[in-house]
């Protein structure tokens, strides 16, 4: 239950204390009961176990038991809201919800200022369908924090229950974009999709809340299969409902499921033709694109509005011959050049669009909407100087103009002027916050920052916008990649590459998955396709090859990777903090150390001083060795490289801390010193 995690607890302390808090299942129940033994133990601790031990019983099937804690923790220590709360979750888990509710308030008034609390006890109000009333709870919680993920999508539960399906789109988002890991968040927002008739994206959170899980989610599966169906995708449909199957074998409603959809499946093969699969179109910033047009309406009209409909629907092939139409008759039409810029763009035909644009601009000189337009192009025909220019222009027209900073934020990420990139993005997300493309290009540059948590909001919010922008999905996968969440980072990278085999990001994805599970020889192999090729990512691709040449032992290749990286972008932390490790293994510490320090000096990460400490060891320099590694111990791990380093870092502190500094007596004798 959500509520056993929402409550406060004190600083947790070494021995039976600890394990009592650990939530270690085998360490629990014997934890506390020391602690309620010990004669010494005092009332907090003391009243902390009683709760805490409470919550295990509660979680394993022993009500009496649990209420029994409880209660004892209310006569020891009655201003404490731990225990009402812990009663109020024993009482919840027997299915008595007004008493649950009764020792929730008493909670919330010995602390009123407790977010956890007012949102446990919108939960129980939710589940006796007190709809109003959990809202009024859940207002409270957010109100005091409005960071509070869990109040948000209790909220959101309400709000489906009551039809209000945008109200509780916008919670699941914020709950989203606070916590990427949101479980419940997930699968609540696919519910509102598929209310709302949107099975893609609904399919799309269904499958999240499938990687995210623990364990494998009965409910999430059947849920997902259902939507296949209801899709027509019977084939993954079979798949979930096979999955099903080996959780909960001879279940006869899943296995008439499985029978029907294996019968539809089989009779829509009798008669489905499979055309070829057309490639997927660029995507492009939504203010480079013509307004919304209503999915699946026929062309209608003259040919330049069939055009406009067709390419709001993505039929770029089809609005191309209308607007070539329109334009053999009429080869100035403003509106028909502009739009076919932007299908040429969509369509990858770089050169052709530019030429549209071009003439647009002769007519129209002063257009700042016309000059962004054209820089996004010349950022795509790796023409950076050119697109500067046409930006500049366009920002002194019209200083408002979202596409022109959105423009200058890509070629400044690109060029590693990363925090100019972030202001240039923050600008044009100001301006217009329903671009997607701007979203997913400041996610990228949080990524380049090492912010990742930042950067999967950023990706999950232009996903949202355009559920279609596999740019966003597959630096999406990178990120959770990079954060050791490989299972839901595939998924990703899986789902940009079912739609367009070529994402290079996608690519890329595909490389560091090989790299994160140790398959060296073949991350390199997959990054091998990148380096070199237009797109802009050969920086990436030749950061995570230098990785997999290191995974290798083969220093001599991840420096070349590195000094082309720092060639263009000398600054770049990344290629510092690899060059580093890489100067390690061929044994010139003191160049290692320069370029360590140099990156630390840019950015502070637990790999940076992992590394340098391994050279000041190496250079028989404990003391400032020593100082590194508890600093990387000190440090939050941002990526599951840090996650490694921070590991070793503590296993060589208590390495070191076994050894005596030479010149001592104790030293001479143990014959163990530094």
């Amino acid at each position: 239950m959500l509520a056993a995690v929402l409550w406060q607890q004190g600083p947790a302390r070494a021995g039976d204390l600890e394990d009592c808090k650990s939530g270690i299942a085998e360490k629990v129940e014997s934890g506390c009961t020391a602690v309620i033994k010990a004669q010494a133990s005092s009332v907090d601790d003391r009243t902390t176990a009683y709760v805490n031990r409470s919550r295990f019983f509660a979680n394993h099937a022993k009500p009496d038991l649990s209420l029994k804690d409880a209660d004892a923790a209310i006569a020891l220590n009655p201003r404490s809201a731990l225990a009402p709360s812990a009663r109020a979750y024993a009482h919840q888990r027997s299915g008595r919800f007004d008493q649950a509710i009764a020792d929730f308030t008493a909670a919330a008034q010995l602390e009123p200022g407790n977010p956890g609390i007012w949102t446990s006890r919108g939960l129980i109000k939710n589940e006796q369908k007190a709809w109003a009333e959990a809202r009024a709870d859940f207002d409270k919680a957010i109100a005091l924090r409005q960071d509070f993920a869990p109040a948000y999508i209790g909220r959101a539960r309400g709000y489906i229950e009551t039809a209000e399906l945008d109200k509780a789109l916008s919670d699941l988002n914020t709950a989203i974009s606070i916590n990427p890991a949101a479980l419940n968040a997930f699968f609540l927002r696919a519910v509102v999709y598929r209310r709302q008739g949107n099975v893609d994206k609904a399919i799309d959170d269904v499958t999240r809340a499938i990687a995210q899980a623990p364990q494998p989610d009965q409910a999430a599966f059947l849920a997902r299969a259902e939507l296949f169906v209801a899709k027509g995708d019977y084939a993954r449909a079979i798949a979930d409902f096979d999955q099903l199957l080996t959780l909960l074998p001879g279940n006869a409603e899943i296995q008439r499921q499985r029978q029907a959809a294996v019968a539809m499946q089989a009779a829509l093969a009798k008669v489905r033709d499979a055309p070829g699969a057309a490639p997927p179109p660029a995507m492009l910033p939504q203010a480079a694109m013509p307004p919304p047009a209503t999915a699946g309406a026929a062309p209608s009209g003259t040919a330049l509005d069939q055009a406009k409909l067709l390419l709001a629907q993505k039929r770029l092939p089809e609005a191309l011959a209308r607007l070539d139409t329109v334009l053999s008759g009429d080869p100035r039409n403003e509106q028909a050049l502009r739009l076919r810029a932007i299908a040429l763009m969509a369509l990858n035909r770089i050169a052709d669009s530019q030429k549209d644009i071009d003439d647009l601009i002769k007519l129209k000189p002063n257009d700042g909407s016309l000059l962004a337009l054209r820089a996004m192009a010349e950022i795509r025909a790796s023409q950076p100087e050119l697109a500067l220019a046409d930006i500049n222009r366009a920002i002194s027209v019209d200083p408002n103009n979202a596409l022109a900073y959105l423009g200058r934020g890509t070629i400044e990420r690109a060029e590693g002027k990363l925090k100019e990139a972030l202001a240039d993005l923050d600008r044009s997300i100001a301006i217009d916050a329903k671009d997607s493309a701007a979203f997913a290009e400041r996610g990228q540059t949080y990524m380049a920052l090492n912010q990742l948590d930042k950067a999967l909001a950023d990706y999950d919010q232009a996903i949202v916008l355009n559920p279609l922008n596999d740019t966003a999905r597959a630096a999406r996968g990178l990120a959770l990649l990079a954060k050791g969440n490989s299972a839901e980072g595939l998924l990703d990278i899986k789902n940009a590459l079912d739609r367009s085999p070529n994402n290079q990001l996608a690519q890329v994805g595909q490389g560091l998955a090989m790299l994160v599970s140790g398959q060296y020889d073949r991350s390199i192999v997959a990054l091998n396709q990148l380096v070199g090729k237009p797109g802009g990512l050969d920086t990436l691709a030749r950061l995570w090859r230098a990785r997999a040449y290191l995974g290798r032992k083969d220093a001599d290749s991840a420096m070349a990777d590195l000094n082309v990286v720092l060639a263009r972008q000398p600054a770049n932390v990344d290629a510092l903090l690899l060059r580093g490790i890489a100067w390690s293994a061929k044994r010139d510490y003191a160049k290692a150390l320069d370029d360590l320090s140099a990156a630390i000096a840019q950015r502070e990460t637990v790999e940076g001083y992992f590394a340098r400490a391994k050279a000041y060891e190496a250079q028989s320099i404990p003391g400032k060795a020593e100082k590194d590694y508890e600093r990387a111990t000190e440090l939050r791990p941002t990526s599951v490289f840090d996650v490694l380093a921070q590991t070793e870092s503590k296993q060589k502190i208590k390495q070191l801390s076994k050894q005596l500094p030479c010149g001592s007596a104790q030293a001479a004798a143990n014959a163990a010193c530094l």
